[in-house]
């Protein structure tokens, strides 16, 4: 940061890391995961043969 930064421009700063590290990353990583495993059913639903192995 530069030296003559105000508390206003911290406190957003502050306020823009918590939301990013609080919210929206873990929502992220929900979604790619839940993604993967969809991905990964669905595969097996459409490349397994239905019987008994």
């Amino acid at each position: 940061m530069q030296a003559g930064t105000t508390t206003e421009a911290k406190g957003r700063e502050l306020m823009t890391f918590l939301l990013l590290a609080v919210l929206i990353w873990p929502v992220i990583a929900c979604a790619i995961v839940g993604a993967y495993g969809l991905g990964f059913w669905l595969y097996f639903m459409l490349v397994r043969l239905p019987g008994p192995t």
